[in-house]
């Protein structure tokens, strides 16, 4: 039987409930797994056709590790997010958008790969390696004290220069770069 939840919205500006925050932070991570399921299905044998910026067309390449086994997520620090954890409970690391000749693309790190990381790019306590970008750029999720979380992308993060603050968490990063075919999209604005 499903349970309902009020559609009120909270008087006077009172908080969400704690079961609200929990529901809205595991639906990023539904959200997200529904994005990468539904992207997947248009894969044949591991490519895709994509349009790139000013029409030229690639057949890109997708490679997308096992899932983490539980042993593996409980390395992980306590502040990753649940949309990172639920990735990596489908996919253990993964290489999407590479070009076939060329390489470049995102590549997501595998659980070891975040550990590992963490120390070499001597991320502040509340940062998290998520991968690297087409260019080698850092991929990284910041997050704050109320449990939400921010993306940032750049060279060598120094974490004082809000331009590589993108105003996103992973689970909206991710599904816009699919929707971008592996465009580098917060890019088109700055």
């Amino acid at each position: 039987m499903l349970a309902t939840v009020s559609s009120q919205s909270p008087k006077n500006g009172q908080k969400s409930t704690d079961f609200t925050n929990f529901f809205m932070k595991n639906m990023d991570g539904v959200s997200l797994l529904l994005a990468l399921e539904t992207f997947k299905k248009r894969l044949i044998n591991d490519r895709l056709e994509v349009q790139r910026e000013e029409g030229y067309l690639s057949n890109e390449v997708f490679s997308f590790g096992s899932p983490a086994s539980e042993n593996e997520l409980s390395k992980l620090p306590n502040k990753t997010p649940n949309e990172m954890i639920e990735f990596l409970k489908s996919h253990n690391g993964a290489e999407i958008f590479i070009h076939p000749e060329y390489g470049g693309g995102i590549i997501f790190f595998s659980v070891d790969e975040i550990l590992e990381y963490i120390d070499i790019w001597e991320c502040p306590e509340n940062c998290i390696p998520v991968g690297v970008g087409r260019d080698g750029e850092w991929i990284i999720c910041e997050v704050d004290r109320t449990g939400g979380n921010r993306i940032w992308v750049g060279e060598s993060i120094s974490f004082e220069d809000e331009y590589e603050r993108l105003p996103m968490g992973f689970a909206d990063w991710f599904d816009y770069l699919l929707v971008a075919q592996g465009a580098h999209f917060w890019d088109w604005f700055r």
